[in-house]
C-alpha cells in the first residue's frame, strides 16, 4: 500500500504541466547594491602591528586582517593612504587573501586606522596602479 501511494504521488508530480519559464529581457536591470557587514571585531594587538591575510574587504579603504580563523579574531583596518571609498574592486584585487603587515596609527569606531604593506608596497600605492586597476575589472 505504501509503495502504491508513493507511486501515485510521483506519477502525479511528473504529469503536472510545468509553466513556461519567464522570458528574459535583453537589457536586465543591474543587481541591487548590498551593504557589506563587517565580520571583524577583534581588538588590535597592543603593539599596533597587525599581520595576517586579508579575509574581508568592506569598501575601497576598509578591510579585515585575520589574526586567527574566526571573525572574532579579525581586526578591522581603515587604510590611511586610500581615500576612495568606492574603489572596493581595486582593493579586492590588491589585497584579498594576501598576507599583509599593517601598522595602526590610531583608532576609529570598531577598528584602527593605519597603513598596510604587501610585497614591499603600501596598499594605497597598489590600488592606484594600472595593473591592479586592470585586475579590479574582474572583481565587479
Amino acid at each position: 500500500m505504501i509503495v502504491s501511494i508513493a507511486f501515485v504521488a510521483l506519477t502525479a508530480a511528473l504529469l503536472t504541466p510545468v509553466s513556461a519559464a519567464p522570458e528574459l529581457s535583453a537589457d536586465p536591470a543591474p543587481p541591487p547594491r548590498v551593504a557589506i557587514v563587517a565580520a571583524c571585531t577583534a581588538a588590535p594587538p597592543a603593539d599596533g602591528i597587525i599581520v595576517g591575510p586579508v579575509l574581508q574587504v568592506i569598501d575601497g579603504r576598509t578591510l579585515c586582517v585575520a589574526r586567527g580563523p574566526t571573525p572574532d579574531q579579525w581586526v578591522r583596518v581603515r587604510l590611511s593612504d586610500v581615500h576612495d571609498r568606492e574603489a572596493r574592486s581595486a582593493l579586492m584585487a590588491a589585497a584579498f587573501a594576501k598576507n599583509v603587515v599593517c601598522g595602526a596609527t590610531g583608532h576609529e569606531g570598531e577598528g584602527v586606522v593605519g597603513r598596510c604593506i604587501f610585497g614591499g608596497a603600501s596598499l594605497g600605492q597598489l590600488v592606484q596602479s594600472q595593473d591592479i586597476r586592470v585586475q579590479a575589472a574582474s572583481w565587479k
